[in-house]
């Protein structure tokens, strides 16, 4: 792979994998789907991040977080 690719395709994808393990890991879930979804990602790296990302569920945080960007500004 050349330089140019490395930079600009493999690079972004190594993050983007790295942050979806991370947040597997730091995720409350329980241990036996951690160990799944581990799994399917380092197995399927690019389709099991994917996969993860979209199936999902956002956390309280995330819902609240996004409810008060969308209420009107004051």
């Amino acid at each position: 792979m050349s330089t140019v690719a490395w930079v600009f395709i493999g690079i972004p994808l190594l993050v983007v994998w790295v942050v979806g393990i991370v947040d597997i890991v730091r995720r409350d879930m329980p241990r036996a789907t951690k160990a799944v979804w581990i799994m399917i990602v380092l197995l399927l790296p690019f389709v099991g991040t994917l996969a993860y990302f979209i199936l999902r569920k956002p956390t309280p945080e995330e819902i609240r977080l996004t409810q008060r960007a969308r209420r009107p500004p004051r």
